[in-house]
């Protein structure tokens, strides 16, 4: 398939349609969506067609895909911030914090350190997809009651899990999560004939 006849140029385009409620077209008119330089363009994907694809890729992806692999795209590509209908302040996305609790979960099964309970590894792993965060490693050492290099092993160690390493002289590469969840997301989308 070339560019032309599929509905995304790119899988992170795709990935960001897909996990982005914000960005779906129907709920808001195509002028406010113009209007909010957060979001950009508002693309090629509008109405309900626009809708309907980029629906049918999120499940595509959900039916097809790991579910640690969806969490570990979704706490990338989500949308963070929900904004209350009423009183419009904003709060944290229910899904993208449900996302970070499912990641976390699976983190404490491969790190299995007595020291780094649930509550610490959601903030390790907040830490690491929210790039806005501000917050040390010792304030988290703090706030948890336990020692900074207990944290800095916990966080190096979900850093390496999450991401990756590269071949170091005298150890062997890790094949990262989120290595994983694109090259799988990336084959399915390609093979579905979603990106070229």
């Amino acid at each position: 398939m070339t560019e032309r006849n599929t509905p995304f140029p790119r899988l992170a385009v795709a990935l960001a349609y897909a996990f982005s409620e914000e960005r779906h077209t129907l709920n808001r008119p195509a002028m406010a969506r113009a209007a909010d330089m957060r979001l950009g363009e508002p693309g090629p994907l509008s109405g309900a067609d626009g809708c309907a694809e980029i629906g049918k890729v999120r499940q595509f992806l959900e039916r097809n895909l790991n579910p640690l692999h969806v969490a570990v795209l979704h706490a990338r590509y989500g949308q963070r911030v929900a904004s209350c209908k009423h009183c419009h302040s904003e709060a944290d996305h229910p899904a993208w914090v449900a996302a970070l609790y499912k990641v976390a979960g699976e983190l404490g099964a491969h790190l299995s350190m007595r020291t780094a309970h649930s509550e610490l590894l959601y903030a390790l792993v907040r830490r690491y997809y929210d790039s806005g965060s501000v917050r040390t490693l010792q304030s988290l050492a703090d706030e948890f009651a336990c020692k900074v290099r207990s944290v800095e092993r916990a966080s190096a160690r979900a850093n390496d899990w999450l991401r990756g390493t590269r071949e170091k002289k005298g150890a062997e590469p890790i094949y990262g999560v989120e290595q994983a969840a694109h090259a799988s997301a990336e084959k399915l989308l390609r093979d579905g004939g979603f990106i070229p």
